[in-house]
């Protein structure tokens, strides 16, 4: 077979060559996002139906999405369940609290953690959803200071 000139190919158009410039940067896009910054399941999106999930419905969900219970530590007010799955990009660790109702035990918080550590030398961890202020008791009000001098005292001192 007789190899083509490359000077007599057809040259390429600039708005050819733009598109497959285009795609190009897509597809880098999309991999270094699929990559490094993974999402967490879309099944799970179930398990942010804070107070109304109960605690079968969200083992359900859990274990048939091949995640795996590691640990429970059963409280009077909470229970706490620590979840794993493995992935591709790393390992999804999921942390939900269940709190005691008269109907059962509910869903009271969940964080959904994913360490990635497929690449060499490169391990991030992101915290579902990002970490926030959680709701809690008010914070103390700052102690009592004195206050300044009042103004009539700062306008009898003498001046030179």
């Amino acid at each position: 077979m007789k190899l083509a000139d490359p000077d007599s190919l057809p040259p390429t158009s600039p708005k050819t060559m733009a598109v497959l410039i285009l795609i190009l940067i897509g597809l880098m896009v999309a991999t270094v996002k699929t990559a490094l910054y993974p999402s967490p399941p879309v099944a799970w999106d179930r398990l942010r139906e804070i107070g109304t999930l109960s605690l079968t419905d969200a083992n359900t969900l859990l274990s048939s999405s091949d995640a795996h219970i590691e640990s429970i530590k059963a409280g009077d007010p909470v229970t706490t369940e620590t979840w794993y799955k493995n992935h591709h990009t790393g390992t999804w660790t999921i942390l939900i609290r269940f709190t005691k109702t008269p109907k059962g035990d509910v869903v009271q918080s969940v964080l959904i953690r994913n360490d990635i550590s497929h690449l060499p030398y490169f391990t991030r961890t992101w915290d579902y959803p990002e970490k926030t202020s959680p709701p809690g008791p008010a914070q103390p009000a700052p102690a009592a200071t004195t206050p300044p001098p009042a103004p009539a005292a700062a306008a009898s001192a003498p001046t030179n």
